[in-house]
């Protein structure tokens, strides 16, 4: 399944560029001799702060509507942006529950989502009781148009009867058998999606290559390389995500990573985990919590089909499974179209791999849910790794018994006799 399209290089998981009135990084003067002895919230000590990534007011008044401007006394730095406050008290509170004032998406761009640029924490707004910042005048007034169509939907978790559930779980499970079998799926130890396609922006032509790569539950891997057509090597563009169990970072030419905060990477996991592989690896993880839950059965095209709710590690995805053979007809879930708003969206696969990469959905027709007209993603080369068997245990011969040894005349010796018991003697 390919991820949502990008509108432009600058979009694509690279840090937004700088406004036109944003000034180089400046160093933040330290607090006053009256500031708070706290050294994890009140840096005693320059830092270095850019002026996009200090929030001017304080986070907490302006949640209730008032924007008061904030006090190099009180300070606290959270997720990568100095925030200011008014007084010791909105400080405290801040501290208490930083997420709960915080930005959202760790401070990305609030109309580009949480794997586009950073926003500028001089360019806010409040919505919903949520803090987001922009990436410029545009971005934020897209966003304020219609916030509901930029704000992060969070999955909420299904409820079935246990009828609903065993009828889900046998409906994956025939898909699986269809796709090369449980110990197929349970053999593979890393999946490999490689698509090219190709974009105009203004007079130039991009091929962007996508690389994606699960090795785990979460350890996933994401690279974009935009190749202007006609150029150099000096146009080539690559932006990357890496996430591990133990952390997850996002970068670009520049070489330089960033720590993706959870709710970022939250996200991340999120589009890898709707691929089909995800959801059939997680259908054998315990720790997943999967769901598999029958929500109805009707017929697309020509095919009979069950249809499946899936959920799992906090995201859902609808499946419609072929009643008489298990192939995948179709996926749908909420995710971000071409300009970056969250819709419904339908996935119907077109082609597949071979039985060598569990016969995976390798090219769909992606459509907003309840239209008909789509686009054709290109076709996909998909790579399944499985384990390598173990070698097989070759049975030990039984040890033969061995040869008396030859004596120094070549003659075998003669076992020496028991002695015979002496019938004179007595017990």
């Amino acid at each position: 399944m390919p991820a949502p399209v990008q509108a432009a290089p600058d979009n694509v998981y690279a840090p937004a560029a700088a406004p036109a009135q944003a000034t180089p990084p400046a160093t933040t003067p330290s607090p006053a001799a009256s500031t708070p002895a706290d050294a994890k919230t009140t840096p005693q000590l320059e830092i270095a702060v850019p002026p996009d990534r200090t929030m001017p007011v304080d986070a907490v008044l302006l949640r209730n509507g008032k924007e008061v401007p904030g006090d190099l006394r009180y300070v606290m730095l959270y997720e990568g942006t100095l925030y200011l406050f008014s007084s010791q008290g909105t400080l405290d509170l801040f501290r208490a529950d930083p997420a709960n004032f915080a930005a959202q998406q760790g401070g990305a761009c609030g109309r580009m989502g949480p794997l586009g640029g950073l926003g500028d924490a001089r360019r806010y707004a409040i919505e919903d009781s949520m803090l987001f910042f922009f990436a410029s005048e545009d971005c934020m007034r897209t966003f304020r148009t219609k916030p509901k169509l930029y704000m992060e939907p969070q999955d909420e978790l299904p409820a079935g009867t246990p009828e609903q559930q065993a009828q889900g779980l046998a409906a994956v499970d025939r898909w699986i058998a269809w796709a090369g079998g449980k110990q197929a799926v349970r053999e593979s130890e890393a999946f490999r999606h490689v698509a090219t396609r190709r974009v105009g922006m203004g007079t130039a032509e991009w091929d962007i290559t996508e690389t994606l790569e699960i090795t785990g539950p979460h350890s996933m891997h994401r690279v974009d390389l935009w190749n202007k057509v006609g150029g150099t090597n000096a146009d080539v563009r690559r932006y990357e995500i890496i996430a591990t169990p133990e952390g997850a970072t996002i970068g670009g030419n520049t070489g330089k990573a960033t720590a993706l905060v959870d709710t970022r990477r939250v996200s991340f996991e999120r589009t890898l985990n709707r691929q089909p592989y995800a959801i059939m690896r997680a259908r054998y993880r315990p720790e997943a919590g999967f769901l598999a839950i029958k929500t109805g059965e009707g017929k697309i095209g020509d095919a009979d089909c069950d249809y499946v709710l899936t959920w799992f590690d906090g995201d859902a995805t609808y499946l419609s499974i072929e009643k008489s053979t298990g192939r995948l007809v179709q996926q749908g879930f909420v995710g971000r179209d071409e300009e970056s708003r969250n819709t419904s969206l339908t996935l119907d696969a077109v082609t597949y791999a071979g039985p060598e990469a569990l016969r995976l959905p390798t090219q769909w027709v992606i459509s907003r849910t309840g239209e008909k007209d789509g686009f054709k993603t290109p076709a996909a080369t998909i790579t399944v790794v499985r384990k390598a068997p173990e070698p097989a245990v070759q049975p030990q011969a039984p040890e033969r018994p061995r040869r008396p040894a030859a004596s120094p005349t070549g003659e075998q010796p003669v076992p020496k006799s028991p002695p015979m018991p002496n019938p004179a003697s007595k017990p």
